[in-house]
């Protein structure tokens, strides 16, 4: 007896499907059993034939109401409710044209209240309840007054003390049943909410918010597989803060986390919302841009990027500015998978850093040569220090006026056994970067 309009509130499409299916069902089974009523004479033809026109009439009334979203203007818009007392109304309009054995007709009461377990509310259910066995009773005095040749008075009264009994334990279980059904969705959303939190931590860099270094891998990953497939061009862009250590030294930690966000956001505004900006960890940052266009357009890009770190930062009450160092790679020109594409941009940035920092740097391919020397050095640099390869020498600083000695420079000099003595500018920013400048 539930309508046909419960497959089209609301829900997503497999939960109207099965809405649908179930109101075809209930709706076929309640006219056959018209049918086998007024064959076996339960019912007469009359009275059969308005019952059927009810029940189509009322099916027509709730498919509207959802076709054309007037549902929307109850506050439960699957009108379960409604469509349940709609049915009862049916049942007891059946009821009052069977000739004998209305107790038949009753049973479908229990029938319609099923639907209603899931959904309804305690209250609900004796709502209900109570409208039943006012119709049932409505049923009865008609009976008496219009037709009492039809019935047994104690035999129907018999019957509704009977419903009066058994619906509200009725209604008891489907609240229980209602009750649990709530806590169970309740838990699900929770155990829900509890994965996308995992899901996300694993995906996501717990300080700034941003894709972490799992999830720039997937997502370059597809990224590129595109690119390949529309024989577009892809941009990465490897940055790393200029000094941020010192300024996580000097200022503490809480400065540089508050520091680190901030870059995030910064970053984050200065591309497009389909580009990435993931942390890598530390004061590394990669920004992936897809279907980039010339060199020149990617040199302004990592310009506009510069231009927004340099700018200073209030935080905890101190005025502070940072610089970064960015390398850039291209696909498919500087690689053609994800670990070469870092790799070489990670170098681009190197390169940039040993020029003076707060610039970009392009990736080239003299630059792998610039990485195994690169490696060599940090690699060599801790049993240098063992075996005292460096050293300093003092440089006189004289007054060109007077020609008197003003003071000494301080120079170090690195006695590689292998590359030679080597200045400064070789190994000291590689001794920044691995925080070995600090024994040195």
């Amino acid at each position: 007896m539930i309508t046909l309009a419960r497959a089209f509130g609301d829900p997503p499409p497999e939960i109207r499907a099965r809405g649908a299916l179930m109101g075809i069902a209930t709706y076929g089974l309640g006219l056959l059993l018209l049918l086998l009523g007024y064959v076996v004479k339960l019912i007469g033809f009359n009275g059969a034939l308005a019952s059927a026109v009810l029940i189509v009439m009322v099916n027509l009334v709730f498919y509207v109401a959802f076709k054309f979203e007037l549902n929307k203007r109850a506050t439960d818009s699957s009108l379960i409710l409604a469509q349940t007392l709609a049915a009862i109304t049916i049942i007891m309009f059946i009821a009052y044209h069977f000739e004998r054995d209305r107790s038949l007709a009753l049973a479908w009461c229990l029938v319609v209240m099923l639907f209603g377990v899931f959904r309804f509310k305690p209250r609900d259910f004796v709502m209900t309840t109570l409208f039943m066995l006012a119709g049932y009773a409505l049923v009865i005095n008609l009976l008496m007054s219009f037709r009492p040749q039809q019935v047994d008075v104690l035999i129907e009264w018999y019957q509704w003390a009977w419903l009066a009994l058994l619906l509200p334990a009725f209604a008891w279980i489907g609240a229980r049943i209602s009750a649990m059904r709530a806590r169970v969705l309740r838990a699900n959303e929770e155990l829900s909410n509890a994965l996308a939190t995992i899901q996300d931590m694993a995906t996501h860099d717990s300080l700034t918010g941003l894709p972490n270094r799992a999830s720039l891998s997937d997502t370059l990953q597809q990224a590129l597989n595109k690119a390949e497939r529309n024989k577009h061009r892809l941009a990465i862009f490897f940055i790393d803060l200029d000094n941020f250590k010192s300024i996580n030294d000097t200022l503490g930690h809480p400065t540089g986390d508050q520091l680190l966000r901030e870059m995030a956001r910064r970053l984050r505004a200065s591309v497009r919302d389909s580009d990435l900006v993931a942390r890598l960890g530390g004061d590394e940052f990669v920004v992936m841009v897809e279907a980039v266009g010339d060199k020149a357009s990617l040199g302004l890009l990592a310009a506009k990027m510069l231009a927004t770190i340099s700018e200073p930062a209030q935080l905890q009450g101190h005025e502070v500015k940072v610089t970064g160092s960015i390398g850039i790679a291209t696909f498919p020109a500087d690689g053609a998978d994800v670990p070469t594409l870092l790799a070489n941009a990670d170098m681009a940035m190197y390169r940039a850093k040993a020029q003076g920092r707060a610039r970009f740097s392009e990736y080239s391919a003299d630059l792998g040569e610039d990485a195994v020397e690169r490696f060599e050095i940090e690699k060599d640099m801790r049993s240098g220090m063992q075996n005292n390869e460096f050293r300093l020498y003092y440089q006189p600083k004289i007054g060109f006026s007077t020609g008197k000695m003003l003071g000494v420079e301080a120079l170090i000099r690195w006695h590689h056994p292998t590359m030679g003595v080597l200045g400064p500018d070789r190994f000291i920013p590689i001794a920044e970067a691995t925080n070995f400048i600090i024994p040195l």
